[in-house]
């Protein structure tokens, strides 16, 4: 079956489903001083929003410098709830940078401060789910994922990118344009992948369904869309191995 570029209505009720759910997140979910720039359609919103985070994490960075050729985790909220991660991966020093909220563009513009100066051997990039919300396209989404690969390669060539793919939520399984633009952003993703030298994408969606095809609920937390620990045993899982 052919997937097409989702429509504006389907964009629409996936935007409504995602503010719903974040409007049900603690604060921490929550950039410290939230800016006031707009999202319209493909809009990135304002990314100074995430200013204070950000010098946040230099300032931890500044006291404790983390090791250099490390892993580095890097996204939105499923990143940033991942609080154990290192213990997932005990064989390597895991820094953790993720930012609940953010967009792939926001990872974008702060990757100067926040990717390359650790010089990570290996990068798993958590993100795009919130630019899907915003209303942006699966094919906005891929090309400014191209646009960071090719940043961070131009500085780091030598460093595995793994782009964590989106699941099936499980507050949108009803809806099956929902499901359709997140397949449709997995599969950009995964074809993006192929292209680019040491990156591969890691695709969550299946690991994800049950025997019937639906969200494994157990996957998550009570809210549909964070992971919950069996979520991240998951997601280990399938980066076993591979660096």
């Amino acid at each position: 079956m052919t997937l097409h570029s989702p429509s504006p209505r389907l964009l629409a009720v996936f935007a409504l489903v995602l503010s719903a759910l974040t409007l049900c997140l603690s604060a921490a979910e929550t950039p410290v001083k939230p800016g006031k720039g707009g999202k319209g359609k493909g809009g990135g919103g304002n990314p100074g929003r995430w200013e204070e985070t950000i010098k946040k994490f230099e300032s931890i960075d500044a006291s404790t410098p983390p090791p250099k050729g490390a892993v580095l985790l890097v996204g939105g909220s499923n990143a940033r709830r991942w609080t154990d991660v290192a213990t997932y991966f005990p064989e390597h020093q895991v820094i953790n940078r993720g930012f609940g909220g953010a967009q792939l563009t926001d990872v974008q513009h702060y990757a100067t401060r926040i990717v390359l100066p650790y010089a990570p051997k290996t990068i798993l990039l958590n993100a795009g789910g919130n630019d899907l919300a915003a209303g942006k396209s699966p094919e906005q989404i891929r090309d400014t994922a191209r646009a960071l690969i090719t940043q961070i390669h131009s500085t780091l060539p030598d460093t595995r990118i793994f782009c964590i793919g989106l699941p099936p939520v499980r507050r949108s399984s009803s809806s099956p344009e929902v499901l359709a633009a997140i397949q449709k952003m997995n599969g950009l993703m995964a074809e993006l992948a192929r292209s680019e030298k040491n990156t591969e994408f890691i695709d969550l969606f299946p690991a994800f369904l049950d025997e019937k095809g639906q969200p494994k609920t157990d996957f998550f937390v009570e809210d549909g869309t964070h992971f919950s620990p069996k979520g991240y045993a998951a997601v280990r899982d399938l980066l076993k191995g591979k660096f």
